[in-house]
């Protein structure tokens, strides 16, 4: 299991479901990590830290820290998302949700005047990781009350 902390001490961390071997992945230039997206075929973690306004990634073992999105001009992203090669994020000052495709490095608008929303996630039906099932058909991507469908 991994999660994120807020405050004068942040950091990522990562254990064993049973709370064994507990170990931190990154513990510095972070304040209030708000949400955690995995990428399992690509074995990196991505966060939002919603006081930075800022989307990161580093890597299962905690190294390869990489910046991937400086949002820190205009928006203030909250909940965040991972489809293939796509991050999704809820933007609290736009009250909207955005994606990014890091294939092509475009960004867009995908839902307007969602609201202040906490939390997105993605499945897909057809995939399976480690014995653990990730749905996501079509795909889907799911924010508090409703779905979006993305096609």
């Amino acid at each position: 299991m991994y999660w994120g902390s807020r405050g004068s001490s942040s950091k990522i961390e990562q254990a064993n479901m049973d709370g064994s071997h507990r170990t931190i992945l990154v513990s510095s230039g972070l304040v209030w990590v708000n949400s955690l997206a995995m990428d399992y075929q690509s074995r990196m973690l991505y966060w939002c830290d919603a006081n930075l306004d800022r989307i990161e990634r580093v890597d299962l073992q905690g190294n390869n820290r990489t910046l991937m999105l400086d949002l820190s001009f205009d928006m203030h992203p909250f909940g965040l998302a991972l489809y293939n090669d796509v991050l999704y994020w809820s933007d609290w000052n736009s009250r909207s949700i955005h994606k990014y495709n890091m294939t092509s490095s475009v960004t867009e608008v995908v839902v307007r005047g969602m609201g202040t929303l906490m939390e997105l996630h993605s499945y897909d039906h057809t995939e399976t990781f480690n014995g653990m099932h990730v749905q996501f058909s079509s795909p889907q991507l799911f924010f508090l009350g409703g779905v979006v469908m993305e096609r």
